[in-house]
């Protein structure tokens, strides 16, 4: 069943298919230009209901991510004039350079994110745990040493061995991408 936007005649599959695609990757936007990780998921959610809102006035054929990232830039600046009082903020000039930078290197980005995804499903079952504890679920170090009974010097030592190897094996994955796109 497929359900129709109100305000628009296209199929409301294609815009599931592409958001579903860059969504990752918008996330990533975002988390890029704001620190507050309850605030990457608060206005992640005010972008995804503006993307579709605004999905009639996407142009078929052009770049999604890109015009995701625009209307997440937009985002971000209502959300950071709305929480001024609150949050300490990057200033405005410098918001604008990350984002540019952001998006004229979001392929870069997707694919090394992509690669990341996969080398942690490659991690021990142990060392992924640790790994989503600390950085999905933002946990603290100390609680990581708490639950695992281990001293805090030592955790950071594993998470510090952990995300070299991230680091190795997505730097490795993106080389033979690149290797073998340059393959005839």
């Amino acid at each position: 069943m497929t359900i129709s936007h109100p305000n628009n005649d296209r199929d409301s599959g294609q815009f599931i298919s592409l958001f579903a695609k860059n969504q990752h990757a918008v996330h990533a936007y975002i988390r890029a230009l704001v620190s507050n990780r309850s605030d990457v998921d608060d206005i992640m959610q005010e972008v995804s209901l503006t993307l579709w809102n605004k999905w009639q006035s996407f142009e078929p054929g052009s770049d999604f991510l890109r015009w995701s990232c625009a209307v997440a830039f937009i985002e971000i600046l209502r959300y950071r004039r709305k929480t001024a009082k609150d949050r300490l903020w990057f200033n405005e000039s410098l918001l604008e350079l990350l984002a540019a930078d952001f998006r004229e290197h979001a392929d870069q980005y997707a694919n090394r994110l992509d690669a990341l995804s996969k080398c942690i499903e490659k991690l021990n079952k142990e060392d992924r745990r640790l790994i989503d504890m600390r950085y999905r679920e933002g946990g603290s170090v100390r609680s990581l040493a708490d639950d695992c009974g281990k001293p805090l010097s030592t955790v950071y030592k594993i998470l510090l061995r952990i995300r070299a190897s991230l680091r190795r094996c997505v730097d490795q994955t993106i080389a033979a991408q690149s290797h073998a796109m340059l393959r005839p």
